[in-house]
């Protein structure tokens, strides 16, 4: 529900409705330079992860908050479009694990995603000083904050 209100005549969106259009227009975003490198969001997320050295299936499960059919099914298509390969382990116990790491695929699809990342903020931000994407980080940390509080 979208709360607007009148101030000089003109009708104005409230600032958590100016926040959640924001945001969905961000993930709008992320998931067509997500699609552009041949992945989905969520694979991305993922592929995110395994990049910065999180390898094994419980490991992800706990930080992505996925069951595990869910990412079972999200780690078989990144192996499919050969972004991660999957290799059997032991751990002293002597239990068998599967741990996952990056292909050369993998890696460069990140490196593209972060510079499409890039070059969107860069594009968003041109006409931004300093002070005003300073003055913005701020205000949006203070709302992070008071949020938090409640």
């Amino acid at each position: 529900m979208h709360i607007k209100f009148l101030l000089g005549g003109i009708l104005l969106k409230s600032c958590l409705d100016s926040l959640i259009d924001l945001q969905r227009q961000y993930r709008e975003k992320l998931v067509a330079l997500s699609q552009k490198n041949g992945l989905t969001l969520a694979e991305w997320q993922l592929l995110l992860k395994i990049v910065d050295g999180i390898s094994t299936q419980e490991r992800l499960a706990k930080l992505t908050q996925l069951n595990v059919s869910t990412l079972s099914r999200q780690l078989a298509k990144l192996l499919s479009k050969e972004f991660i390969t999957k290799e059997s382990k032991e751990n002293q116990q002597g239990r068998r694990f599967f741990a996952y790491t990056s292909t050369k695929n993998g890696l460069t699809a990140v490196t593209d995603m972060k510079k499409d990342i890039a070059q969107y903020r860069y594009q968003l931000f041109s006409h931004w000083s300093e002070e005003e994407q300073n003055l913005l980080q701020i205000l949006l940390n203070r709302l992070s904050k008071s949020m938090e509080r409640m």
